[in-house]
């Protein structure tokens, strides 16, 4: 992708759209609501509160700093809209229905120093994304609990692209995700070691793209 951030964002990605299978999944990119709209096309689900991980720090817990108030990027020049001012105080939360959205919605950030893209996964529905939107509205700090409810399931990817700051995936879920968890990572690591026995065979752009659904474990345009 560039020099800081290569075939591990494959990696990544796979892993949190392999993990939330038979979700529906609903994402905030960090600060930059306006590109994702669009890279996606379409607009988002504007809310007041998004999550803050710390890419500078090296431990989970000093990363961690929970939800903070949303807030989105003005344009420079030309000036802002009055739109984009009344606000650049709300975050944007956007369905993904193929792991090409999750691709395009990372495109959004990732040109930034430290890029930062939440996941919420919950069962489909329209009255599961009512409560999940109206748990990151309103003047109250949400817990992540309550976010998710019972049945969610929360990622949230930070990639590091200047010097200090670092990748990292959190993932939170009220339910025990150890085995699944433990099963992908395996797999994973399998997919890299046979990535990297074959990279002499890889001699072209498009020889790369079509190592990278296998790489990651999915297609890019799998729901």
């Amino acid at each position: 992708m560039n020099n800081n951030n290569m075939e591990e964002v494959a990696v990544y990605v796979g892993l949190i759209w392999r993990l939330t299978d038979g979700l529906a999944r609903y994402a905030i990119p960090r600060y930059y609501r306006d590109d994702a709209t669009q890279t996606l096309g379409r607009e988002p689900i504007m809310v007041d509160w998004e999550y803050d991980v710390d890419a500078e720090q090296l431990t989970p817990l000093s990363r961690d700093n929970g939800f903070v108030p949303g807030r989105s990027a003005l344009t420079i020049c030309p000036q802002p809209t009055a739109w984009e001012v009344e606000n650049a105080s709300r975050a944007g939360l956007f369905p993904l229905a193929t792991l090409r959205d999750l691709v395009s919605a990372l495109h959004a950030v990732l040109f930034d120093a430290s890029s930062e893209m939440t996941v919420f996964a919950i069962p489909p529905g329209a009255e599961r994304l009512e409560r999940l939107t109206a748990a990151l509205r309103g003047p109250v700090r949400p817990a992540l609990g309550d976010v998710l409810e019972d049945d969610g399931i929360f990622l949230d990817l930070t990639i590091g692209s200047d010097l200090g700051n670092y990748d990292s995936i959190i993932v939170a879920s009220s339910t025990d995700l150890l085995s699944p968890l433990t099963n992908l990572a395996a797999d994973c690591a399998q997919r890299v070691e046979s990535y990297e026995q074959r990279l002499d065979e890889l001699r072209s752009v498009p020889d790369f793209l079509r190592a990278m659904p296998q790489l990651a474990g999915v297609d890019l345009d799998a729901s």
